[in-house]
């Protein structure tokens, strides 16, 4: 029931109704405690009393909001309590108890650590105050038997325990609190993980179909250009039309595998949807490794370019891979090198293993590369072992030559006719 009550009272309903009973709560004890003090003894004992309920009424509106103020408050009205006793009049007001006792609850339900080491003092200290009073009342009261003896100690330990009482349940509110809490935090970590969960199968389904449909899809019909090409060059010389034929179905064939590896790049990776990052990424990427501490170095040869689209990422996505492993399983250094040929781009990213990380621990990291490479037409290798090797080759789209003009001849330039 208790702890109901507790998860009920949300941080809204807090707001919208506790402190308004707070603050009847606080002025009415602060009337009362001024309706049951002693006011005779001149204009002195009057402030001390005015002092004393204004400052547990503000005690305890503030205890649960303002804690620090509370204790302020408490330790102020604290000072005017005892002072009445020195003025001749000491009060006897229950009511003063209890607006201490709610502030003390406060600190230790509300307040921060320090705020809760300072009521657990305050509460201790009150403790030791009635320890005292009741020793000293039994001490000059000993003749009375040792039944009055023997019954002022029981009252002493349960006014003790009394007096730490409001701290020990404010204690409890907390822990009951930040129990309910974590369990809503555990609770949205659960539905989060489940969501991953499921999100990780799909992609596993989704992957083992785009394996499934490269191996059948993608190999025979490789197999069909190859054909296809051998059978035109074959027939070129005693028939053309044939010729013409197989020329149709091989470039028909790469149409259809260019798709295909469209096709299953979407299926392998989900990606979000606007441009993807490409080439002009790459330079970035390599700073925002180097400024996750990733000592690296890079040397690239050649010129960046004549890349489709589709490898520019395929690139992009293994550089970023290669380069995370080397982060999160190797020694903090990694050597990347580009070189740019002809007809293909080579890739080879270098890091010294730490020797700490799993095959476990790697995922599916190294099998997304090669797919990646697969599917952009190329290839890759892993090296494992005391130095970390990434290589990859990723084919480069044919140079477009541009025929060049022919020099003017002597003739024509005699002639005046311009080139």
């Amino acid at each position: 029931m208790f702890d109901r009550l507790i998860t009920w009272f949300t941080p809204e309903r807090r707001a919208r109704i506790l402190f308004p009973v707070e603050i009847a709560l606080g002025a009415w004890l602060a009337l009362a405690i001024l309706l049951n003090q002693q006011w005779w003894g001149g204009v002195v004992l009057g402030t001390l009393n005015a002092i004393l309920a204004a400052a547990f009424g503000f005690a305890v509106i503030t205890h649960r909001v303002r804690p620090a103020l509370a204790v302020i408050a408490l330790v102020t009205g604290g000072l005017a309590f005892v002072l009445t006793f020195l003025v001749g009049a000491g009060p006897n007001n229950g009511f003063a108890f209890l607006a201490a006792a709610l502030v003390l609850f406060g600190t230790a339900a509300y307040g921060s650590p320090a705020i809760r080491l300072v009521g657990l003092a305050l509460s201790a200290f009150a403790a030791a105050t009635v320890v005292v009073t009741i020793v000293a009342f039994v001490g000059a009261n000993y003749t009375a038997g040792i039944g009055f003896v023997v019954n002022q100690g029981l009252w002493l330990l349960a006014s003790a325990l009394v007096a730490l009482l409001p701290w020990v349940l404010g204690e409890l509110v907390r822990s009951i609190r930040n129990r309910r809490q974590l369990s809503a935090t555990v609770a949205t970590v659960s539905t989060q993980r489940d969501a991953a969960l499921t999100r990780a199968d799909l992609e596993a389904e989704r992957t083992r179909v785009a394996r499934d449909v490269h191996d059948i899809v993608a190999h025979s019909l490789t197999v069909v250009i190859a054909q296809a090409d051998g059978a035109r060059y074959a027939t070129a010389g005693d028939s053309p039309a044939a010729a013409d034929a197989f020329e149709t179905i091989a470039q028909t064939a790469r149409d259809a595998l260019a798709d295909v590896r469209v096709l299953l790049t979407e299926l392998r990776h989900t990606q979000e949807a606007g441009p993807q990052p490409g080439l002009a990424d790459l330079d970035a990427l390599l700073g925002a490794m180097r400024d996750s501490g990733l000592a690296l170095e890079v040397r690239e040869f050649g010129d960046r370019g004549r890349l489709t689209e589709s490898r520019e990422l395929a690139l992009y996505r293994i550089v970023q891979e290669s380069l995370t492993n080397a982060l999160r399983h190797g020694d903090g250094a990694a050597t990347l090198e580009l070189e740019w040929g002809e007809q293909a781009v080579d890739l080879v990213v270098t890091n010294t293993a730490s020797g700490a990380a799993t095959e476990s621990d790697r995922g599916h990291g190294i099998d997304g590369m090669r797919e990646r490479a697969s599917l952009a037409g190329g290839e890759l290798s892993v090296h494992e072992g005391a130095v970390f090797r990434v290589r990859a080759r990723l084919p480069l789209e044919a140079r477009t030559e541009v025929p060049a003009e022919p020099a003017p001849t002597e003739e024509l330039i005699n002639a005046g006719v311009p080139a």
